[in-house]
């Protein structure tokens, strides 16, 4: 007897490596995965963005409508779509008619501070969001982000060159100057940080003509490999966000599932079960203070004992989950 593998349409922001990471995490499962980034990858395409957003808003609707057309042609078990306010009403309502017998779910991994998407839920049978505030205001679904194999593997007995590393993207001025305390104050203490912090060549120039530049600042994004290196090699890790949000940041979840101490400006992190004093640091965000950093670094680290909730296998089953 011949058996179909059920069909996922997938439809979502292409965020580093991760949409491949989800989409391999679902063919484990036993789906066939159809994946499409919801805006357009090209050169062009990016800086039409920036400088021309009305010409761009057009291209992209057709750029919808294309992969619309295209996907008519299979009948899909689950449209699923990781963001979806870049979607016109128009293209969605003509998805939803083309494929009136799938299950239409949305995952956000931002928060309606950042992009509010609140009129598209009667489009979906189940939405989540990665922001807890988010899910307990408006009644969606919470589930935390996650982390794939590779950060369950990190080695945590390599030699430390560290204290404290940083990887992330600076999108907000705000996340520019608190890392420019955070250095400052790093100094005085003598305590090792690894900064690598990449920028868009508009917000490198911003801060070349603004006097504002700081060593670290790079177009170049990281790989897996090279940031689980950093990991392996530092003791603790900083986490903030770059916009309002209650949700884990992603980077958050991967060194918690490595095993890494993490210092974060997260309050709510106390709430959690898997909360501990030895693991998480309460960072006040404003001063960029880390008093007490060394005492935290040397306290012996505690099992990871709720890692494997958080890894996206068990991510994806409970997103495709009824």
């Amino acid at each position: 007897m011949i058996t179909t593998m059920p069909k996922i349409l997938f439809i979502g922001v292409d965020y580093y490596a991760y949409p491949l990471e989800i989409e391999k995490s679902f063919i484990r499962q036993g789906y066939d995965v159809e994946w499409h980034p919801i805006e357009p990858t090209d050169y062009w395409s990016k800086i039409l963005k920036i400088i021309m957003p009305g010409v761009y808003k057009s291209k992209l609707d057709d750029y919808h409508a294309d992969i619309i057309q295209k996907s008519a042609q299979t009948e899909f078990d689950i449209v699923l779509f990781i963001q979806v306010h870049q979607f016109s009403d128009e293209n969605l309502s003509t998805l939803k008619s083309y494929q009136r017998g799938a299950r239409f779910i949305l995952y956000n991994w931002d928060a309606l501070t950042t992009h509010d998407y609140r009129s598209f839920l009667p489009y979906f049978d189940k939405v989540a969001t990665f922001d807890r505030y988010d899910a307990d205001v408006h009644g969606i679904e919470y589930l935390p982000l996650f982390a794939i194999p590779k950060f369950f593997e990190v080695r945590r007995d390599l030699p430390k060159e560290y204290d404290l590393y940083f990887v992330g993207s600076l999108v907000t001025l705000s996340r520019v100057n608190a890392l420019r305390k955070l250095r400052e104050f790093c100094k005085t203490r003598n305590i090792s940080l690894k900064l690598h912090m990449r920028c868009s060549p508009v917000m490198i120039a911003k801060m070349i003509l603004s006097g504002q530049y700081m060593p670290g600042m790079t177009l170049i994004s990281l790989s897996f490999g090279e940031i689980i290196d950093i990991m392996g090699r530092s003791r603790a890790t900083l986490d903030f966000a770059n916009h309002q949000q209650a949700g884990y940041t992603m980077r958050f979840i991967e060194n918690m599932c490595a095993g890494q101490k993490i210092v974060t400006d997260n309050h709510r992190i106390r709430d959690e079960c898997f909360y501990s004093p030895d693991r998480f640091l309460i960072l006040d965000r404003d001063a960029m203070r880390l008093d007490g950093l060394l005492e935290f670094l040397e306290r012996p680290t505690p099992a990871a004992e709720f890692s494997e909730a958080f890894s996206i296998d068990s991510w994806s089953r409970e997103l495709l989950s009824s």
